[in-house]
């Protein structure tokens, strides 16, 4: 699965009532996808942050929190901004 498939479908999870089609609801709409695109970013920035903390606290020992934030990066972390 790619990083725009798990956003897209929170997105859709958030965002389940109908919108009108018109150009004022068009707009709020993208204000609304791009706040809630920042929030997500930030959230995911953040659990690999303090995945990071925690592996170089014990950078001697083989542990999982260095796996942990690389596995949520490459899952969930676009690589090019839209």
């Amino acid at each position: 699965m790619t990083a725009n498939y798990h956003r897209n479908q929170a997105w859709r999870k958030f965002e389940d009532y109908a919108v009108p089609v018109t150009e004022e609801g068009m707009k709020s709409m993208q204000r609304r996808h791009n706040q809630f695109k920042a929030g997500w970013d930030a959230a995911i920035d953040n659990a690999v942050n303090l995945l990071m903390i925690q592996h170089e606290v014990s950078k001697n020992n083989h542990n999982y929190w260095h796996v942990a934030a690389n596995l949520i990066e490459a899952e969930l972390k676009e690589k090019n901004s839209d």
